[in-house]
């Protein structure tokens, strides 16, 4: 109920009904001046803040510690008590995406993380290994050490040959891939050499981007690509959906082709801000098959209940991300063990969440609802895949 002051008038400003009340029994518009001052809005906007305010915090407590609850209680009608769940989605789906987008997944330290990765691959075994070998001056010696090597099973499942035409110290040491006439192996090059290698590979490149697909080299232009499908037989070309995507390949890469790392951004950015959508997109699947893993109570549950309950879930799980990537940054930045204990126990609590919701809203036993959890869980697994791969083509295509 607003506080502004009531019209005498008994008529509805909005649909002309008479009133018998402060409210119109037809539209549900309030009854009150139409003229307020300034001071009035502000009051009014801060009352609806805080009646927000408190319907979310009240939800909010239901939602995580009484798993099922609120679905249950949507189901048999009592809603009003309650923060709407689509109106709590959207509310904490915005708050989420925001902090992670801006906070914690970032493009920039994506792209460093993965790069930092590859260049630390190696284990600790392995390198001390490669710090013998640059130690010792012995051919011969080297020569078994390699061997030895190989007879393991190499590095990370690769064969290594010794670069006999360098004896540098493990500073200026770089493990690099290079095709030879026995394959792709793996070698021993000093790191100016690595570097001289690449930029000059680079200036010889210049205007290309050697795309491969399906160990295939793309053509360096579309009008390259379609005069070679041209002269293939009608049954050996490429089908619509093949044709379109290594075109737009071809295109990403005349585009791109001198700011490979800008590419990377770019591309990581719209997959990364394409997350909220293939979130709101799921959730009407994930309860397309939940009313089939509880086909048998349809009468019970219909396809909306389904999808509230999904609702709360997801709710659930952005709140306690937000938390326990919270925990995680107390934890990198005190030091301080008992925050990564809580942020490990909520990442647990996450995943037991839907399978306690599942328990209590439809009421079955423990031991049956942890056999469709597994399911569930089985199976939104392979959905999350196929989204990710149609969101992460999309962001391809639409760069």
């Amino acid at each position: 109920m607003s506080h502004l002051e009531e019209r005498k008038e008994q008529v509805c400003l909005n649909c002309n009904a008479e009133l018998h009340g402060r409210y119109c029994h037809l539209c549900g518009q309030e009854n009150l001046e139409p003229k307020e001052s300034f001071w009035h809005l502000v009051t009014h906007f801060v009352y609806d803040v805080t009646h927000f305010d408190g319907k979310f915090f009240s939800t909010l407590k239901y939602l995580l510690f009484k798993p099922g609850f609120l679905p249950l209680e949507y189901s048999k009608g009592r809603r009003m008590r309650y923060l709407h769940p689509i109106r709590m989605y959207v509310f904490t789906s915005a708050i989420f995406f925001v902090i992670f987008l801006t906070f914690i997944a970032r493009p920039d330290d994506i792209n460093k993380s993965v790069h930092t990765r590859s260049e630390k691959s190696l284990n600790t075994v392995k390198q001390a290994f490669i710090d013998t070998f640059y130690a010792t001056t012995d051919s011969d010696k080297r020569a078994g050490m390699i061997a030895a090597l190989n007879a393991v099973g190499g590095i990370n499942g690769e064969e290594v040959r010794m670069d006999t035409t360098h004896h540098d110290s493990i500073t200026s040491y770089r493990y690099i891939y290079a095709d030879t006439g026995r394959g792709r192996q793996k070698i021993f090059k000093s790191f100016e050499d690595s570097v001289k290698e690449e930029n000059d590979y680079n200036q010889q490149t210049a205007g290309t981007w050697n795309l491969n697909i399906n160990d295939e080299k793309l053509p360096s232009s579309v009008e390259a690509y379609d005069s070679a499908q041209a002269k293939l037989p009608p049954g050996k070309r490429d089908g619509w959906f093949s044709n379109m995507f290594k075109k737009k390949m071809i295109e990403t890469a005349q585009k791109w082709h001198k700011d490979k790392e800008g590419f990377k951004k770019e591309l990581t950015e719209n997959f990364l801000h394409s997350i909220p959508k293939m979130m709101f997109i799921s959730v009407p699947f994930v309860a397309l098959f939940m009313q089939l893993l509880y086909v048998r109570r349809r009468k019970q549950f219909y396809y909306v209940n389904h999808v509230i309950f999904i609702t709360y879930v997801y709710i659930e799980t952005f709140i306690c991300l937000l938390v326990y990537y919270g925990l995680q940054a107390l934890y990198n930045g005190l030091n301080f063990a008992p925050f990564n204990w809580l942020a490990i126990g909520v990442l647990i609590y996450i995943y037991l969440y839907p399978l306690i919701a599942m328990h209590n809203f439809y009421r079955q036993g423990y031991i049956k609802s942890f056999f469709k959890y597994l399911i569930l869980f089985f199976v939104c697994s392979i959905f999350t895949g196929l989204l990710v791969s149609i969101f992460f083509i999309t962001s391809l295509i639409e760069i």
